[in-house]
């Protein structure tokens, strides 16, 4: 009896030092690679594009080390390293137009990095103030300055306001008869205008932001749902932004735009009759650049990281 005894304790023992040697050699997160951030998303700036992401689920690991974001496209950049605070991220020293496409992966302490997640986008031109070095405005319909919105005046390469004459280079009308108050394509406003406007649509209208700085996309803007409509401002409370695309003069492919409408205690500000709204602007002058490129080319990109 003794003796099965000791031989019992005898297994018991082997068996917790085999599980013992078990143990430590089942790697642990820490020993394997890095988990990807995901929802890479950017917006555009004059000059810088400004990125954020969701944060790996690796930051609490020992090994975490930041992340490595590599840029592709116009002048050569080395890798930056991150810290996980620096999220949103700004990329300065851009060239407005140019497609560069943006690689983040999480590092750890050993080198080893994640899987890529990649987003292409532009840099854009970024208006606060039109041609004459004021504000961007346009006017209630009773007035006698313009009602129309010149996102770009190829002229000048700044916003403008344009009267109902010259309806054919608005971008933006703003039509306030009658009790409405209606922001959207010229061609859908009740204005006799002197030549024909152009074919002007709107995507979605966003709201419950304080600046274009936080309209972020993580695909390109000709994703979106596109068609001439009319926004009744009347039906918010707080600034708006509308994603825009229009023809410019004697162009076939679209130029696109986010269009800032601020909301300061409502959207027309100033005395009747020259009350007005006003305007930011963040406007690609690329034609058929819709800050995003989401193509086969970026997938192949992804596979060339290392």
């Amino acid at each position: 009896m003794k003796k099965s005894i000791l031989t019992a304790i005898a297994i018991m023992i082997t068996a917790l030092f085999f599980n013992a040697c078990d143990n430590s050699t089942t790697p642990t997160n820490s020993q394997n690679s890095p988990v990807a951030p995901t929802n890479l998303q950017a917006t555009s700036q004059d000059g810088s594009v400004i990125i954020k992401w969701t944060a790996s689920t690796s930051e609490t690991d020992p090994l975490f080390a930041g992340y490595v974001l590599n840029i592709t496209g116009g002048t050569p950049m080395a890798p930056i390293s991150l810290t996980k605070v620096q999220n949103p991220y700004t990329v300065s020293g851009l060239e407005d137009g140019v497609v560069y496409t943006f690689s983040l992966q999480t590092k750890f302490t050993n080198d080893s990095l994640s899987a890529p997640i990649t987003i292409s986008w532009s840099p854009a031109l970024r208006f606060t103030q039109n041609e004459n070095d004021a504000p961007i405005r346009i006017y209630e319909t009773a007035s006698s300055f313009g009602s129309g919105l010149v996102i770009f005046n190829s002229n000048t390469k700044l916003p403008s306001s344009a009267k109902v004459s010259d309806g054919a280079s608005w971008t933006l009308g703003l039509y306030t008869s009658n009790s409405q108050l209606l922001l959207g394509s010229p061609s859908l406003l009740n204005y006799n205008y002197g030549t024909t406007p152009g074919t002007v649509e709107i995507a979605d209208v966003i709201t419950g932001v304080n600046s274009l700085d936080e309209v972020f996309d993580s695909q390109a803007l000709n994703a979106h749902n596109f068609s001439q409509k009319t926004i009744d401002l009347s039906q918010y409370s707080s600034n708006l932004v509308l994603i825009v695309r229009h023809h410019q003069s004697g162009q076939t492919d679209w130029n696109y735009a986010k269009v800032f409408v601020e909301y300061n205690n409502g959207f027309l500000q100033g005395t009747s009759p020259n009350r007005y709204v006003e305007f930011n602007i963040s406007y690609q002058e690329i034609t058929g650049n819709p800050y995003a490129k989401i193509a086969d080319k970026v997938i192949n990109l992804n596979k060339n990281i290392k």
